[in-house]
């Protein structure tokens, strides 16, 4: 599929449900916000040599990326006509309402950190790399968990390694052509929000489903991550 007809599919998705889909990444858009706030003020005491205490921002940074691997579950969801649109708000603290969910969301959320940050420290170009190579894992894990079969964390990272071989640049590429919104965010100092994160993560969920089903049959077996 086309990145014209995945991006179109989300805005069908997103267009016909807005309501649900505001309330579904509320949670995530006040966190972040809010904990961008707060980061940005307590980097500039730091600066100025006040004494700064606990770190909320990042805190909430934290919490906010969670509650957001939660809403892109339900976004795939929705792709896949899995979802009824009802309690959307209640419906973005998913990441919380299976164990599974969230102790996934948590570990491999932190093996990626790891593996990207070593990788960058060699160049800045192979941490990009392998940061869309493990783009996938949120989402082969969710899966796997929904199958009564759940992966291995480092196993997600690897099928997500394995599934995105040869489709990295084409990933790139999609990321790119909607870097356009993640600008008008900033212009109109997140109010865009509202519409570009479940926007921009319906279209990324499009491309996971659309992957798996290209790929369908041709996961090898995990192997180890170097």
């Amino acid at each position: 599929m086309s990145r014209k007809e995945l991006k179109k599919g989300a805005k069908t998705k997103l267009n016909g449900h807005f309501s649900f889909f505001f309330l579904l990444f509320l949670p995530y858009i006040v966190l972040y916000f809010i904990g961008s706030s707060q980061s940005n003020s307590q980097g500039l005491k730091t600066l100025q040599n006040q004494q700064t205490g606990l770190n909320w921002g990042s805190i909430l940074l934290l919490l906010a990326s969670l509650i957001l691997v939660g809403a892109q579950f339900v976004s795939l969801d929705s792709i896949r006509n899995k979802v009824e649109y009802t309690q959307g708000f209640s419906k973005g603290f998913t990441i919380f309402s299976n164990s599974k969910y969230f102790w996934g969301a948590v570990g491999i959320g932190l093996l990626e950190f790891i593996w990207v940050f070593l990788w960058t420290l060699l160049l800045f170009v192979p941490g990009i790399i392998k940061g869309l190579a493990y783009s996938q894992a949120f989402y082969i894990y969710r899966d796997s968990v929904d199958a009564g079969q759940p992966l291995r964390f480092r196993d997600a990272v690897t099928q997500s390694r394995q599934m995105m071989d040869g489709h990295k640049w084409e990933f790139f590429v999609l990321q790119l052509s909607l870097i356009g919104w993640q600008i008008l965010v900033w212009i109109t100092n997140g109010l865009a929000g509202i519409w570009v994160f479940p926007y921009t993560n319906l279209t990324y969920a499009n491309y996971y489903d659309h992957l798996k089903e290209e790929q369908a049959g041709n996961i090898v077996e995990p192997a180890t991550e170097n």
